[in-house]
């Protein structure tokens, strides 16, 4: 068997246990499950391991271990935060909004006015325009 036939069957299984990984903390994450720092973890530990070993492109598992950490990070943030926001919503829920109020213009950046500025034209200095070689005489 060929090298590289032999390290594809032995990377397979273990591509596919790391998606399993993150699968199971993605799932975790997504739902209000307790122990999803324990699953995260785990998925982060498998997914450096598979980096070790050549088998996971190290920035795919640091897209993967970012998208997991800050969900598991909107997940703790959003427990703690979810009797205030019950809190605020009954404060804005006696207010109505205006039907027939119109979008506020937003006011046009300095970038955006600085471009749209004309400059003189004796401001600019222009190149003279490129000669051809005059072409030889023969005799």
């Amino acid at each position: 068997m060929r090298q590289a036939v032999t390290r594809a069957i032995r990377n397979k299984s273990a591509r596919s246990a790391v998606r399993t990984y993150v699968k199971k903390a993605t799932i975790g994450v997504a739902g209000n499950v307790e122990d999803a720092a324990a699953v995260v973890r785990e998925a982060v530990r498998a997914l450096d391991k598979a980096v070790q070993k050549g088998i996971v492109h190290s920035n795919a598992a640091a897209r993967n271990k970012s998208r997991l950490m800050s969900r598991l990070h909107q997940l703790s943030v959003g427990q703690s935060e979810a009797p205030k926001a019950a809190v605020k919503a009954e404060v804005k829920a006696p207010r109505a909004k205006a039907a027939t109020k119109a979008p506020a213009k937003r006011p046009a950046t300095s970038a955006r006015a600085t471009t749209t500025e004309k400059k003189p034209a004796a401001a600019v200095a222009r190149k003279p325009a490129a000669r051809k070689p005059a072409a030889k005489a023969t005799e």
